[in-house]
């Protein structure tokens, strides 16, 4: 498969998301359970101004309208355009939105993110998106094979986040 690895990136990177001169670039965290929300949240207040980091929006993309299991099928494109948009944001200082459950790492590999955020001049934002159990387990059995779970893709982000913060620092060090 071919694709253009700034073409994909593009779709993703706002235009409008840089931080203004002098000003701090945000960036948000939707936290929640499966189905809560995030998403829906993501799409209403943050669709204008920030660059999004979704690895299943990515994958989706790279699908093309066909249906492949999450991850493996494009596993090398997925973490290059993924750390791609982590990195250029970041460089960039684009304000920057992505979505986790938070369950399924230790609470220190979150506080590290945000650190890490903090640490490259980032405010950080920690938004928790709820909704009662019924309504989570009615969305999840509604789900289609186009939506796919930040239960899936947390640790891609934290991966490519964590691993851009990472190699911004060094080279300025």
């Amino acid at each position: 498969m071919t694709f253009d690895l700034f073409e994909e990136m593009d779709k993703f990177l706002a235009g409008s998301s840089i931080a203004a001169p002098g000003a701090d670039p945000e960036f948000v965290l939707l936290m929640g359970g499966v189905c809560a929300g995030k998403t829906t949240m993501r799409k209403q207040k943050f669709s204008r101004g920030y660059a999004v980091l979704d690895a299943g929006e990515i994958f989706l993309n790279l699908s093309r309208g066909h249906y492949y299991d999450f991850g493996a099928a494009f596993e090398e494109q997925l973490d290059l355009i993924g750390y791609g948009i982590a990195f250029r944001a970041i460089q960039q200082r684009r304000h920057l939105v992505t979505e986790m459950t938070g369950g399924q790492l230790p609470v220190e590999r979150y506080e590290g993110l945000i650190e890490a955020m903090l640490s490259v001049g980032y405010k950080a934002e920690l938004l928790y998106v709820h909704c009662d159990f019924e309504s989570a387990q009615q969305r999840n059995l509604n789900r289609g094979d186009d939506n796919i779970s930040a239960y899936y893709t947390e640790p891609y982000h934290v991966r490519w986040l964590l691993d851009a913060v990472r190699e911004i620092r060094e080279s300025v060090e």
